[in-house]
């Protein structure tokens, strides 16, 4: 059945050239006699299409001789062979080279100038009058060869097209993968300073707490330092299972300069886009210092990737604001942006930036919409769950 349904072109093809062939040799033309053979003549080179998309060459010499014999038989039965090997020279220009395009052109023009020039009817191409009909026949023999090349060019730059298409979303997989992964061993960066510092907290209230029992006798100093040791300890517990989670080759991971307080990141990006000619205002909640310091961290570079798309799509002269607060156990950032002062042309997104802070939300819980407003700006939004320690 799957088969047969590869064929059913092919098979509609030459049944309705071998049925309509077959009705115009059962018309009544005046003085023109009805041939009997005429009909079989057409029904077979009706059916001979059926392999015409497999095998074009083939079909086109045995409508050819089909052609030829049937110009011999009867004078009415070459006109659906005629019409027949005309298809099969445009199924051999649209599927073969040129080399085997002109050879079946020149095949065809053979047999129809041999059924043209009847014996004593060889001047029929003679005179001004002969001239015109040869001119009317070259175009008719050369006419499915040209529509026939059209549709392979048609089809070769629908191929070239595609393989364009393919190559650009590859390309642009390996960018957003790139960026990925960039982002993930930035994130890794980022937890190993902060785990660096909680562990150096750890120790020096841990020798606070001895000091003050060996030394100074006072339990109540060695309580406290202990308390805000069990505190620190569980905050890395916290940073430590993040660290896990994203932690990638060490050798893919170049060394980076100290780590900065993630509210001076914020400032710091602000500063430059302001410079550069757009004003942003930025609101930072109260309750963001007793946050996690990697969904801080996580935060400021959210802040800082859309205030440099902000920069660069929207230019000088924009308007952005910042908001950061906590509410709902989560961690909320938003970046907004008027867009452009003037209209200018889009810039085309490659999607890295983006990729990268959905892959660091993403990896700590949380989601990130972005997309533009109705004013013509841009926004992005981001949540981030924050984890009760236990």
């Amino acid at each position: 059945m799957g088969r047969l349904r590869g064929w059913w072109p092919e098979l509609l093809l030459g049944l309705t050239t071998a049925v309509l062939g077959y009705a115009t040799t059962r018309l009544t033309v005046p003085a023109v006699p009805r041939e009997e053979w005429a009909g079989a003549f057409a029904v077979a080179a009706g059916l001979v299409l059926v392999g015409v998309r497999r095998a074009p060459w083939a079909v086109l010499a045995v409508e050819s001789v089909l052609l030829l014999v049937a110009d011999t038989v009867t004078p009415t039965g070459a006109d659906n062979p005629q019409l027949a090997a005309g298809i099969a020279l445009g199924f051999v220009a649209y599927r073969t080279g040129w080399a085997a395009t002109v050879a079946g052109l020149l095949l065809f023009w053979t047999v129809t100038l041999v059924n043209v020039i009847d014996p004593g009817n060889e001047q029929i191409l003679a005179g001004g009058a002969g001239a015109v009909r040869l001119v009317m026949l070259a175009a008719m023999v050369t006419a499915p060869v040209a529509f026939g090349r059209y549709l392979r060019g048609v089809r070769t730059a629908a191929r070239v097209a595609e393989e364009r298409v393919r190559e650009a979303e590859s390309r642009r997989a390996a960018e957003t993968l790139a960026a990925r992964l960039a982002e993930r061993a930035m994130i890794a960066r980022d937890l190993h300073d902060i785990l660096a510092h909680h562990i150096g907290a750890i120790a020096l209230r841990a020798g606070s707490a001895r000091y003050a029992v060996q030394h100074t006798g006072r339990t109540d100093e060695a309580v406290t330092a202990l308390g805000e040791l069990r505190d620190t300890a569980a905050h890395v517990l916290d940073e430590l299972r993040e660290l896990l989670d994203v932690l990638r080759d060490p050798e893919t991971v170049e060394p980076a300069a100290g780590q900065l307080e993630p509210e001076q990141l914020i400032r710091d990006a602000e500063q430059v886009v302001r410079e550069a000619g757009v004003a942003v205002g930025t609101t930072m909640s109260p309750a963001l210092s007793a946050t996690p310091l990697v969904l801080r961290t996580t935060a400021a570079r959210v802040v800082r990737e859309s205030l440099t798309n902000t920069l660069k799509h929207a230019g000088p002269g924009a308007v952005a604001s910042v908001d950061i607060r906590v509410a709902d156990g989560a961690l909320l950032v938003e970046v907004r942006d008027s867009g452009p002062e003037r209209p200018r042309p889009a810039l085309p997104p490659s999607g890295y930036g983006l990729a990268g802070m959905r892959e660091r939300v993403g990896l700590l819980g949380g989601t990130l919409t972005a997309g533009p407003t109705p004013g013509g700006g841009w926004r992005v939004r981001v949540r981030l769950p924050i984890r009760e320690n236990t």
